[in-house]
């Protein structure tokens, strides 16, 4: 029995004789590379697996089209505000709002 934490598995070389036999008019090489980069930048294969398909069915698409569906790394690293941040913000707007005349 497999390991279903293993599926779907990369099967980058099949891939890549996909778009090679569909999109003759993509480099192999160049997919090869925007694989990687995609890999690299946290893309699963099972992402990859469908961009590409979608990236072969549509006629405009080009291999590097697939690093526009990375997410921005600081949207990831970025730790979420304290639940305290917005009674903050809140009150300071409240207090600009309502501030006496000192005329």
């Amino acid at each position: 029995m497999t390991d279903d934490l293993e599926l779907p598995r990369p099967a980058i070389m099949q891939l890549l004789t996909l778009a090679a036999v569909a999109r003759p008019d993509w480099s192999t090489d160049q997919l090869r590379d925007v694989l990687a980069q995609a890999r690299t930048g946290g893309m699963t294969f099972g992402r990859a697996l469908v961009s590409v398909a979608q990236m072969i069915a549509d006629p405009m698409a080009e291999p590097p089209d697939l690093l526009s569906e990375l997410p921005d790394p600081w949207r990831h690293r970025r730790r979420p505000p304290e639940p305290e941040t917005a009674h903050r913000g809140a009150a300071a707007a409240r207090a600009a709002l309502h501030r006496p005349d000192t005329d």
